[in-house]
């Protein structure tokens, strides 16, 4: 990176050498992602010293200067190139005015190029914690904002280990009323990169965990939820518990229900929609060492075959989050996709194979295949805008969801059996499975104990 150094220091000491003071009140500095402004005549960046232009050169350069900076995956993984213009335009600024403007452009890019990674913390909502907090995946913690969670995070590491009493006064001053459950994390991003990669790493901790948890029924772990009870950033996504309890004591809490007047046949009846849910019980599923250590494998393990995972988890969640059968079902049907798919878009007759493939009992994978066969057709009289008559049947869509589980434990259990990390390595089990060149173990558990 030493080389890209050098170049862009060069080109900030190109940029600010005709930079000089705008008579513009009113800076802009996010404004420079756009070109037109950028290149109008009111552009303007603002300094500790007043607003500062740049010449028609010093833009030349300036866009010279992120164009080579954005080639560097490095750059790229940490921040995010439209945020990106204001902070370089912001530096050049900087520069223009001081003396030694060599020394401050390397010691600012220096802050662009070499960064270490952000500790991120938030509160989220719509979860349900007792205990004490978790470090899980690569560099997370979760758990109830409190003096245990301080320390947790301190075992993280790098900037978390020399801002304790800055987390701590944050904490402190938090409004939100209890239930206070938090998130922290490492992440290679800074500033808007770090805060969207924070909150992604929550989500996906949700999401697989939702996913791969089993005897969701006896978990009382309902589906079709809605939207408004998915766990989330708090403050973004509202704490169904909280807000329930503070407009409990105002008695406004009807605010969070509906009561339609209905006239029908029968009469009138006046029923009562509530899609205020029970938090998730995280921590609790947690503790499944079995449901933590498919966790852990899918949040620290980086391989292709893995990511399918990931993407199967946010789709699953999409289903289970929703609040219509219908959108639920087309949602489960594309997490099922992404569990055994291929790049190369393969048939409904091979999906079915692949799936009824995952069945260690040879003997048990004709039904796997109707069981396939059943979820695709409904999936598919969804996607074409039909109505499916089997969501209105029993639990079938949790018995689709419920097909999701058992496909993303098998798969597991593939990566593990046989040592699967590629997707070409999955493409070639497929294969063998279906010529019986391999078989799966007939003894032992498979990895969700079933």
């Amino acid at each position: 990176m030493e080389k890209i150094h050098n170049k862009a220091t060069e080109l900030v000491l190109a940029a600010a050498t005709g930079a000089e003071d705008s008579d513009n009140p009113r800076p802009w500095d996010y404004g420079w992602c756009s070109e037109s402004y950028r290149h109008s005549r009111t552009a303007a960046i603002s300094s500790p010293s007043g607003p500062v232009r740049l010449s028609t050169e010093g833009v030349a350069r300036l866009e010279e200067l992120h164009a080579a900076l954005a080639k560097q995956p490095q750059v790229r993984d940490q921040w995010s190139l439209e945020e990106l213009w204001g902070y370089l335009a912001t530096l050049i600024a900087c520069v223009h005015r001081v003396d030694d403007r060599e020394g401050k452009a390397r010691e600012f890019l220096a802050r662009i190029i070499y960064t270490q990674p952000s500790l991120v913390v938030f509160p989220v909502s719509n979860i349900a914690w007792n205990g004490d907090p978790i470090r899980i995946g690569k560099k997370n913690v979760i758990g109830r904002l409190d003096d245990e969670f301080v320390d947790a995070i301190q075992q993280l590491g790098g900037r978390a280990l020399s801002h304790k009493d800055l987390v701590a006064e944050y904490i402190s001053k938090l409004k939100h009323r209890e239930p206070r459950i938090g998130f922290a994390a490492l992440v290679p991003g800074q500033r808007s990169k770090a805060r969207s990669q924070a909150d992604r790493n929550l989500q996906v901790l949700v999401d697989l965990t939702m996913m791969l948890v089993t005897n969701k029924s006896d978990r009382k772990l309902w589906s079709l939820r809605g939207d408004t009870n998915r766990p989330g950033v708090r403050g973004i996504t509202l704490d169904r518990k909280a807000v329930e309890a503070g407009l409990g004591e105002s008695g406004d809490h009807q605010e969070l229900y509906s009561s339609p007047l209905v006239i029908d046949t029968l009469g009138q009846s006046g029923a009562v929609e509530w899609l205020g849910e029970e938090p998730i019980p995280l921590r609790e599923l947690l503790q499944d060492d079995a449901l933590r250590s498919a966790v852990e494998i899918c949040l620290t393990q980086e391989n292709t075959f893995l990511r399918r995972l990931h993407v199967a988890a946010r789709w699953f969640a999409d289903s289970y989050w929703a609040s219509a059968s219908d959108d639920a079902a087309l949602a489960a049907g594309v997490a099922l996709d992404a569990l055994l798919g291929s790049k190369s878009a393969l048939p409904g007759r091979a999906m079915k194979e692949r799936y009824a493939l995952l069945e260690r009992d040879p003997q048990a994978r004709s039904e796997r295949a109707k069981e396939h066969e059943e979820i695709y057709a409904t999936r598919s009289v969804v996607a074409h805008g039909g109505e499916a008559r089997k969501l209105s049947e029993g639990n079938f869509l949790r018995e689709m969801q419920d097909s999701i589980t058992w496909a993303a434990w098998r798969l597991l259990d593939a990566h593990s059996t046989f040592s699967i990390s590629s997707e070409k390595e999955l493409e070639s089990l497929f294969e063998d499975l279906r010529w019986g060149t391999r078989e799966w173990p007939s003894t032992g558990e498979s990895s969700d104990g079933a």
